[in-house]
């Protein structure tokens, strides 16, 4: 994209009258959004993060605004009021943004909650997969861990949350394992329904038992622990 918009900037432009500038910041703030939205639907893509540049036609028609202000010629106490209206619009959102509460998840928090749930030689299993995300900015916190459903990670596969095991792999890989850290949704959240997570989901249920969980803005740390292993209950202490 960077190349294309540089050749584009380069390329002489034969344009009979100038372009006006809510035909140029509109399109910048409603498209991406609205593509995302009508997108989802069918997979959910709408992250925040991914529309965060479309903000630049939000402040190019703020800026447009305070211009129109200052041609007007408006007094200096009506400038300055006009000023500190926006100030006061926008100061709340801009301090709620830079707030933990503002996310959706925090990826800090669910690290530090695997890493404290976890032992050395946990299974570990992300439900759903795409989950994965949340734990690969600190590789330390998952360092003793197996990943139980992935067979290639996302360096090697060239995909965020790496490829996993198909769904009949994926139970005895479970299986070989007393005591695994479960990495979920909140509770009440959709899941996703594919013959990968319904393995997950239903190896855990018929073989576990849950031992404790951990909540975290936008996640669910969860511990399980195998029904009978060896003849005997597996106790939650490990």
């Amino acid at each position: 994209m960077v190349i294309v918009g540089m050749g584009c900037a380069r390329r002489p432009m034969n344009v009979r009258a100038p372009i006006q500038l809510p035909a140029l910041a509109l399109p910048i703030l409603v498209i991406p959004r609205l593509l995302l939205l009508l997108i989802s639907p069918v997979k959910p893509l709408f992250v925040d993060r991914y529309v965060l540049y479309s903000s630049i036609g939000f402040a190019l028609l703020l800026g447009a605004g305070i211009d129109g202000f200052h041609k007007r010629r408006l007094s200096s106490r009506t400038s300055w009021v006009a000023a500190l209206a926006v100030l006061a619009a926008l100061l709340p959102p801009t301090l709620y943004l830079r707030m933990p509460q503002s996310r959706h998840d925090d990826v800090i928090a669910i690290g530090n909650a695997v890493r404290h749930a976890g032992r050395p030689g946990d299974g570990l299993l992300y439900l759903p997969g795409r989950h994965r995300v949340w734990t690969g900015a600190n590789p330390e916190d998952t360092r003793f861990l197996t990943d139980l459903a992935l067979v290639q990670d996302p360096t090697s596969s060239n995909t965020l949350a790496g490829v996993e095991l198909p769904a009949h792999d994926i139970p005895a890989r479970i299986l070989k394992f007393d005591r695994i850290v479960a990495v979920r949704d909140p509770e009440g959240a959709p899941s996703d329904s594919n013959s990968q997570e319904e393995a997950k989901t239903r190896t855990l249920k018929r073989y576990f038992r849950e031992c404790g969980a951990t909540r975290v803005t936008g996640a669910r740390i969860t511990v399980y622990v195998r029904k009978v292993s060896r003849g005997r209950s597996t106790p939650c202490g490990g």
